[in-house]
């Protein structure tokens, strides 16, 4: 019976925005306020028509407020800005980065055509050179061993020596592949390939004549030597979706580009034991056959293999050279169609030739169906997969939102604040009645058409965009409300300005777009939660809410990489830039420096070069006089107005003043002038005379308040002043940063445990190389910046890394001086240099001088931090 066609009713609004229930609301509260001298609340009443007027624009207001989220967001023709929302699709904000071992599988598997299978377990290197040495050591965590099984396709007539440069040339590959992906604290131990054992089937298969029996051959051929090579299996992300799968399943792990890569058996490793009831059901799946009557795995000689042969060998499905009787054979429920032995078993020897002649051909037309089915495989697997049609970028409608139409409009004609207006006859009295009252509903309606604007500034209130206001205005001109010009007090740009002006009384953009930008950051499970920040602000002239806010921006604009890169570690094999062009540094420090405000350096540069870049050399205020201390601070104007503008020679030196920018390595800074020389109020100006004389407290009971410089004019020593502060702001903020030393690439790497110079490898004095390598990580911080030298900023800054940093890891953290830093980031140097260029298997005397050379020195400033009870901060969960 078909159901009755019918309109349903309209349903009243839940959140009673619709006109009925507003008049209904309006009524209740005029009752209520002026029940006792308005009693009349007929249709015809004035003051109710006003409400019905002002009701029927409220709910326009709702209604206009109720359309989907993308057509607020859309531009021209529907198009939606997903970088400027900070919008990103499922297949750049879902997937995550390898995590697990896999992960691993995976991404390798997807990444290297020539891979059938790959194997990630925990490397025991260290094991096997403390056995080596006589010591029985341990393995050092975080070391993986990757075990590879090559396509058969791509090793088939393959010689010797080509067999030897596919395996490195995939080796290479490998280690490419995961060192661009590596994590913080794991490194790649060794990458071997795993040597095939050929195999054959073996049985005896029934099947129909209905299909072709080099088809069927062929067919379990390939099933079979499917299931043998490789438990992982490549699937398209839309037969993924329409099997029912979810957007956070479709893209769970890795980014794979040729589809969703999953494992179908769970192979735990590649000596895990081959299921022959696996096997049979494969083929008994087959299209053609009806019965498996037997089935095994053979050698060439049709003995038995065994399938659970340890680590050393993986099976390799062979295809059979020529029809042999002990191989697998296909035949019907009557006669023979395959290698069966009763038909070989012919009264003549011309009737045997003649089987082997069809059995022979059967073979050969099995082995070009296989061609052609592996070819499908394999470019099923190797064609990159669209994305978009999973989930299509949405668009949106193009609305002009703010366009008000006035309420005014809808008044009967009677009351002459429409588009007629009162007639020229009319007395001057109802001329007058008809415009207080148009000016009395300009009120609400000025908030009403306000409302609208607000309504299409949502693109840029939600936007990555520098916004000086979150409230918008708009003039309302005779179009939109009629005659409404002729009352206006000025001209209605002018009028537009002072709109402006009183909605920017409520408007506190800084504020609210802080609060706005949480919004955007818990949309993705982030917060930006550096309260404490905001009262370390040395060096910004911005107001502080505003600061934080472009540190938020700057998360947002950041935040695919940051949620994504969190545990990758830098790729040791690069320079500066990884394969896809961003910057090489680990993802935890690219966080830690949106946090703390700090520049994102490259993995080279070194935070000392700041100063070096002007010939500057830090030194204690112990060794710098008053006459000198005023001679520096001249020569920093000088540097600063010298990058200003044109350049200017330096001042003539004092008496007694050296020329500082010849001075062999480079003009000594006060360590006061370049921490407390950030601050405004440490700079006094005072007049004597006819001159303003500038002079700077330097808190020093030594040194005390030491005058600069003298000038003519009050505006020259004030620009002056600032100059010389913003250049010191700027020597702060190049020298800060950090370094995140992972203690597990500093391992020893020759077998001997020796070095060049015949010494022991790695620390001896704190329980062990274990203790020095597994899970721990130094975090080294400049400490001689105005910033770092607050004690209560390190503590935000230690904190900040360990929220931060994956839970599995120990931070050690170490504050440098001038020196101390100049020391490490030229060890450090040198080390990434030599690592960057070793080759594994070959001779590492080189990169272990350098390891521990880097290695000696955190141990002794580790040990110097712990003696000067400066330990670092307890492990954070």
């Amino acid at each position: 019976m078909n159901a009755p066609e019918h309109i349903e009713r309209n349903q009243p609004d839940p959140d009673g925005l619709d006109f009925d229930a507003l008049r209904k609301s309006g009524l209740a509260m005029l009752q209520a306020l002026a029940g006792e001298n308005w009693t009349d609340y007929n249709l015809h009443d004035p003051g109710v028509t006003i409400l019905e007027q002002l009701s029927y624009g409220l709910a326009d207001l709702a209604y206009r407020s109720e359309f989907p989220a993308e057509d607020y967001l859309a531009g021209p023709f529907g198009q939606i800005d997903y970088a400027r929302h900070a919008l990103h699709p499922a297949d750049e904000i879902l997937p995550s980065q390898v995590l697990t071992a896999e992960d691993y599988r995976k991404l390798l598997y997807d990444s290297i055509p020539e891979i059938e299978d790959v194997w990630v377990t925990r490397e025991e290197q260290g094991e096997e050179q403390g056995k080596e040495r006589g010591e029985g050591g341990s393995p050092i965590p975080g070391l993986y061993h990757l075990r590879l099984k090559l396509r058969d396709s791509v090793q088939d007539d393959l010689s010797g020596q080509q067999q030897d440069a596919l395996e490195q040339r995939v080796i290479a590959q490998v280690s490419a592949t995961y060192h661009a992906h590596r994590n913080l604290g794991e490194d790649l131990g060794r990458v071997s390939i795993i040597a095939t054992r050929p195999v054959y089937l073996q049985g005896d298969i029934q099947i129909h004549s209905l299909r072709d029996s080099a088809l069927i051959f062929a067919d379990i051929f390939f099933r079979c030597a499917l299931q043998l090579m490789s438990g992982l299996r490549i699937e398209h992300y839309r037969e993924a979706s329409e099997a029912g799968a979810s957007l956070a399943e479709v893209f769970e792990g890795p980014l794979t580009l040729h589809g969703r890569v999953i494992d179908v058996d769970g192979r735990a490793g590649p000596g895990a034991q081959i299921s022959l009831a696996k096997l049979i059901a494969l083929v008994q799946g087959v299209d053609g056959v009806t019965h498996v009557q037997r089935l095994s795995l053979c050698d060439q000689a049709g003995r038995p293999v065994s399938l659970d042969d340890g680590d050393a060998t993986v099976l390799r499905l062979r295809f059979p050279e020529q029809a042999q009787s002990h191989l697998l054979r296909l035949h019907f429920a009557s006669a023979a169609v395959g290698h069966d032995a009763a038909a070989m078993a012919g009264p003549t020897g011309q009737q045997r030739l003649l089987q082997q002649e069809k059995d022979q051909a059967m073979l050969a037309e099995a082995r070009e169906a296989l061609r052609k089915v592996r070819f499908e495989f394999d470019t099923l697997r190797n064609t990159q997969q669209s994305r978009e049609a999973i989930v299509p970028a949405p668009t949106g409608v193009l609305r002009a939102l703010d366009d008000y139409y006035s309420i005014q409009h809808q008044f009967p004609a009677i009351y002459g604040i429409n588009r007629f207006g009162v007639p020229a006859s009319a007395p001057l009295q109802r001329k007058v009645s008809a415009r207080q009252l148009k000016a009395y509903l300009f009120l609400a309606e000025q908030l009403m058409a306000n409302y609208l604007a607000d309504l299409q500034a949502i693109p840029a209130l939600f936007s990555l965009d520098d916004l000086e206001r979150t409230y918008s205005s708009q003039v309302l001109d005779d179009q939109a409300l009629p005659g409404i010009e002729a009352l206006y007090v000025a001209a209605p740009a002018q009028i537009g300005d002072m709109l402006a002006q009183i909605v920017a009384r409520a408007d506190h953009p800084d504020h609210r777009r802080n609060r706005l930008l949480d919004v955007l950051l818990a949309m993705y499970g982030e917060e930006f939660s550096q309260k404490s920040l905001r009262r370390f602000n040395f060096y910004q002239d911005r107001h502080t809410a505003k600061w934080v806010l472009d540190n938020k921006l700057a998360f947002m604009r950041r935040i695919v990489g940051l949620s994504r890169d969190r545990a990758t570690a830098v790729d040791v094999t690069r320079a500066h830039q990884r394969a896809d062009g961003s910057l090489n540094i680990a993802g935890v420090q690219a966080k830690i420096c949106i946090l703390l405000d700090l520049p994102l350096h490259g993995p080279g540069a070194a935070l000392s070069d700041a100063l070096l870049a002007y010939r500057l050399r830090l030194a204690t205020d112990q060794k710098i006089s008053t006459d000198h201390y005023a001679g520096i601070a001249r020569h920093l104007l000088h540097l600063a107005r010298r990058e200003h503008g044109p350049w200017q020679p330096d001042p003539s030196p004092g008496p007694g003043e050296p020329t500082w920018h010849a001075m062999p390595g480079g003009a000594p800074l006060p360590q006061s002038l370049l921490t407390q020389g950030v601050r405004l109020d440490n700079y006094i100006l005072e007049q004597h005379g006819q001159q303003i004389h500038v002079h700077f407290q330097t808190r020093d009971a030594r040194l005390g308040i030491v005058r600069l410089a003298s000038y003519a004019a009050l505006e020259e020593a004030d620009e002056h002043v600032q100059q010389l502060r913003n250049f010191i702001c700027r020597l702060n903020i190049a020298s800060e940063g950090v370094h995140l030393v992972e203690h597990l690439l500093l391992r020893a790497r020759r077998p001997d445990g020796m070095t060049a110079q015949g010494e022991p490898k790695g620390p001896g004095r704190e329980g062990g190389a274990g203790d020095f390598h597994a899970h721990r990580i130094s975090v080294v911080f400049p400490a001689w910046t105005a910033r770092f030298a607050d004690l209560e900023f390190r503590q935000l800054a230690q904190e900040t890394v360990c929220r931060n940093l994956p839970a599995h890891l120990f931070p050690e953290f170490l504050w440098l001086d001038f020196v101390a830093m100049r020391d490490f980031e030229q060890r450090q140097r040198l080390w990434r240099d030599r690592l960057r260029a070793h080759v594994p298997g070959q001779d590492s005397a080189a990169l272990d001088q350098a390891s521990a050379s880097v290695v000696n020195f955190l141990l002794r400033h580790r040990a110097a931090a712990r003696s000067a009870d400066r330990a670092p901060a307890p492990y954070w969960v």
